[in-house]
C-alpha cells in the first residue's frame, strides 16, 4: 500500500516511515470480515468513525508563516507536499 501511494504520486523514499504509519492507519479504519464488516474500533467504542479528516497523500499544501518571523511584503505562507 505504502508502495503504490509513492508511484501514485512520484515521491522519493525518504518518507517512507510517514507512508507506512499512514497506510497502517488506514488499514485500522478499514472493515474487517472477522468482526461482521465494521471497522474494529466500532466493536469496543460503539461509535461510527470518521474519515473526513483524511488527506490525498502527495496533495499540496501551505503552512502559515508567523508575522514576527516575515518583513512587510515577504509571502505570508510556503507551498509544500503533504505527507502524514
Amino acid at each position: 500500500m505504502a508502495h503504490n501511494m509513492f508511484a501514485a504520486k512520484h515521491l522519493s523514499n525518504m518518507y517512507w516511515a510517514e507512508a507506512i504509519a499512514i497506510a497502517v492507519y488506514i488499514l485500522n479504519k478499514c472493515p474487517t470480515k472477522s468482526v461482521k464488516n465494521i471497522v474494529p474500533q466500532e466493536t469496543s467504542t460503539r461509535l461510527k468513525h470518521n474519515v473526513s479528516h483524511l488527506k490525498v497523500l502527495g496533495c499540496v499544501a501551505y503552512t502559515h508563516v508567523p508575522y514576527e518571523m516575515r518583513k512587510n511584503m515577504d509571502k505570508k505562507g510556503h507551498t509544500c507536499i503533504y505527507v502524514e
